[in-house]
């Protein structure tokens, strides 16, 4: 079992639904299903029970929240004694750090990781480069943000999962809703506000798998310009939530339904390398720091 999906299930425990529990998790409600689902085949047990149209935890699933708590703070720590020990004996890691990465990130996410007691440079850079030097090894590790999960080459560290929002200017139709569907976007153009259409990878996958094909869109490394084109178009500009809460006044920020892909905060790096189990601890610690962050 992986740390991540203790997590999401040690989330829905908490919650009063699994609904609340993605939101904490900053993930959607399948995921945290399918955690769920899993952890139930993988020790042949029954977590929750609905009662009064409420999901409510079994005695098994009482004794393994207990158990599964106790077994991730473990795990927490573990990683916390590995950095730590990392800062006495070893020079500093080296990690790429891709170009969008912080301006989606809540405040303060750059100094918290200058603080891991482990110790680490940082180096920016585009998306495609931080993925080519994670994969030869120039560099320790690589830090990006992206819609993707897969890093041919790379073995990857999951950090964080945010949503995705649509931006868009008042007087657009769809100003009103309440969220935006993805075959809304047909005959639309999409605002990607970056360097480059790479880290939208999954996002054109799950298009055309619904049969979505008309839809065009332009690269805007500018926010000036992708606002100019939000508030005078029907453009619709994809968007992190940390940019959503602080969006200009004369526009309108709408979140995607649970069907559009989510913003991913990945760790690359090469699990044969010699710094490998250093990188990891240096992952654990953002994801850390992040949860407490973010939820």
């Amino acid at each position: 079992m992986e740390t991540q999906q203790l997590e999401f299930v040690l989330a829905a425990m908490k919650a009063d639904s699994f609904a609340q529990a993605a939101r904490k998790c900053y993930t959607s409600r399948q995921n945290i299903s399918h955690a769920v689902k899993a952890t139930e085949r993988e020790f042949g047990v029954v977590l929750f029970k609905r009662e009064n149209k409420k999901l409510v935890l079994t005695e098994d699933g009482k004794i393994f929240s207990a158990k599964a708590q106790r077994v991730l703070d473990t795990v927490r720590e573990m990683h916390q004694i590995a950095a730590h020990n990392g800062s006495q004996t070893f020079e500093a890691l080296n990690v790429a750090v891709s170009t969008t990465l912080f301006s989606a990130l809540p405040s303060g996410t750059a100094e918290m990781l200058l603080n891991w007691p482990g110790g680490v440079r940082f180096e920016e850079m585009d998306y495609e480069d931080c993925i080519g030097c994670a994969s030869d090894e120039s560099v320790d590790g690589a830090l990006v943000i992206s819609m993707n999960r897969d890093y041919p080459g790379c073995d990857s560290f999951h950090v964080a999962t945010m949503p995705v929002y649509a931006w868009i200017g008042k007087k657009s139709p769809l100003a009103q809703r309440q969220t935006i569907a993805l075959e809304e976007l047909e005959g639309r153009r999409l605002l990607l506000v970056s360097k480059g259409d790479s880290q939208y990878r999954q996002m054109f996958l799950v298009l055309r798998n619904r049969g979505i094909h008309d839809v065009s869109y332009n690269v805007i490394t500018g926010i000036e310009l992708a606002h100019e084109l939000v508030k005078h178009t029907d453009s619709i500009g994809v968007v992190s939530e940390v940019f959503a809460m602080n969006a200009p006044s004369d526009t309108v920020v709408i979140p995607f339904d649970g069907s559009f892909p989510a913003w991913q905060v990945q760790l690359l790096y090469q699990a044969s390398a010699k710094t490998s189990r250093r990188v990891l601890a240096l992952a654990h610690f953002a994801k850390e720091r992040l949860d407490d962050k973010i939820q």
